[in-house]
């Protein structure tokens, strides 16, 4: 019996030898690649550092203070509400289209393509395109006289309101299609039989996507939420393309890059990423607690 103990002992232990030699590499790489930059890029975020051969101070938080204290980095704040807004727009809208499109209409096949083109579009190109519609005298100029709307025609591009809200309507467009598809495939794992029970008990569309889809995608609805409002903050493309940050368009993610990469305060850029990382975890532990996953039993994970 002794010998027997033994002999399950040694092989547990070649084992825990073969899974920790499969192991070992790509913890390293995990933790050369994840662990480390953002450990180093926090201890930067304490200092004035403006470059990798150059000499710098630790500041204490005082990188943190003047994100929060100085206009130009308030403003970014207020410039992500814009696209927060779209996002949640956007998850309305998305959920909406795939609530219709999940019934057997004729023709919905090509709809679906529809939607779903924006994304896959390159945001530069997409940019480029809404740069020439938002012009003066641009397609929306045209669409608006089209309509009998003159009075509301104006230079788009120069006021910080209208600026964000053209902008964040570029956000909303073109990721509309991928939220869609996420929901229409989730959607379309549901069972058509409980839909069907549904129908025959008197349930209209409303009550069958209350009592049966929303239960069903209520996590992947949390998800969305999440990835909208984490790229609310860190939208890139559409702003650096259309306005280069100016006129009060600048989002998280532009003033970033310009902030290291034009005035060469890495140490204040490293502070605004971490600001964006937590921000993101904030996020996260919210999702959690307000979309719990339910068990088999009904009760809350």
């Amino acid at each position: 019996m002794a010998k027997m103990n033994r002999l399950a002992a040694k092989r547990q232990r070649e084992k825990n030898k073969i899974i920790i030699a499969f192991l070992i590499v790509p913890l390293l790489f995990l933790l050369y690649f994840t662990v480390y930059p953002v450990v180093t890029m926090l201890l930067y975020s304490f200092t004035d550092w403006k470059g990798s051969a150059t000499p710098f101070s630790v500041l204490g938080v005082k990188n943190y203070v003047e994100i929060f204290t100085t206009d130009t980095y308030r403003n970014i704040f207020k410039t992500a509400s814009y696209y927060l807004v779209a996002g949640i727009v956007q998850q309305l809208i998305s959920l909406f289209l795939a609530v219709i499109m999940g019934k057997a209409l004729r023709g919905s096949g090509i709809f679906k393509g529809f939607i779903f083109f924006p994304f896959i579009m390159n945001g530069v190109a997409v940019s480029m395109v809404f740069r020439m519609f938002y012009q003066i005298g641009g397609g929306l100029d045209v669409l608006l006289k089209a309509i009998g709307m003159e009075q509301c025609i104006r230079v788009w591009m120069t006021n910080p309101v209208t600026s964000n809200i053209c902008l964040a309507f570029i956000y909303l467009w073109k990721n509309v299609g991928y939220s869609f598809l996420i929901y229409l495939g989730t959607m379309q794992s549901v069972p058509g039989e409980y839909y069907d029970a549904a129908a025959i008990d008197g349930a209209g569309m409303w009550m069958q996507f209350k009592e049966i889809t929303f239960p069903a995608i209520k996590m992947i609805i949390g998800m969305m939420v999440t990835l909208s409002i984490v790229g609310s903050i860190s939208v890139f493309d559409i702003p650096y393309v259309l306005t280069n940050g100016k006129n009060s368009t600048n989002s998280f993610a532009t003033t970033l890059v310009e902030t290291a990469f034009t005035y060469s305060r890495y140490g204040l850029a490293c502070a605004m990423a971490i600001i964006m990382l937590l921000l993101a975890a904030i996020v996260m532990v919210f999702k959690n607690m307000v979309f719990k996953e339910e068990n088999d039993n009904g009760y809350n994970r």
